[in-house]
């Protein structure tokens, strides 16, 4: 039985995709308390886990701003960058306990091309895995981690 989790660290709630033997089975969001708790659980049950690599976005980059005032647009990028960084520090605290429990990870660079455009549009998300619940783009991002990391795994074995 091959379980993958996908995360997505968030600052409030990280979104959660969960595979197993390669197909989406569940989405879920937790904050860090509860995510804690959570993956002990799914080490114990042989889970290996996909995060998202957040270290590798940059605090700020050239961004769409509707136009205004330089100091308007200054702010706009402040809070920008204190969010990534929010979101940086969660994505190592959540690294620091996988490994603190001996958890199975691997490290994503944050996906690009259709996984991309899946996590943003949940029509193409349900095309591409048949899930038909609820998400959001956190939780969508989370399970195209995972399930990048079960194709590599795949293609690995065979």
């Amino acid at each position: 039985m091959s379980l993958i989790i996908g995360i997505d660290p968030d600052s409030k709630k990280s979104g959660i995709g969960i595979v197993q033997n390669g197909q989406l089975i569940d989405l879920k969001t937790m904050n860090f308390f509860d995510l804690q708790e959570w993956t002990e659980e799914q080490h114990a049950a042989g889970a290996h886990f996909a995060v998202e690599d957040v270290q590798a976005n940059k605090a700020t980059y050239a961004r769409n701003i509707k136009r205004g005032s330089r100091q308007k647009e200054q702010a706009q990028m402040n809070c920008i960058s204190q969010k990534v960084g929010r979101v940086k520090h969660s994505g190592e605290l959540i690294v620091m306990w996988l490994d603190r429990i001996g958890a199975s990870y691997t490290l994503v660079k944050p996906l690009g091309g259709t996984a991309k455009a899946a996590k943003r549009k949940a029509d193409l998300f349900k095309k591409m895995t048949g899930w038909e619940g609820r998400s959001n783009e956190d939780t969508r991002d989370a399970a195209m981690l995972a399930l990048s990391v079960a194709r590599r795994q795949q293609r690995a074995k065979a």
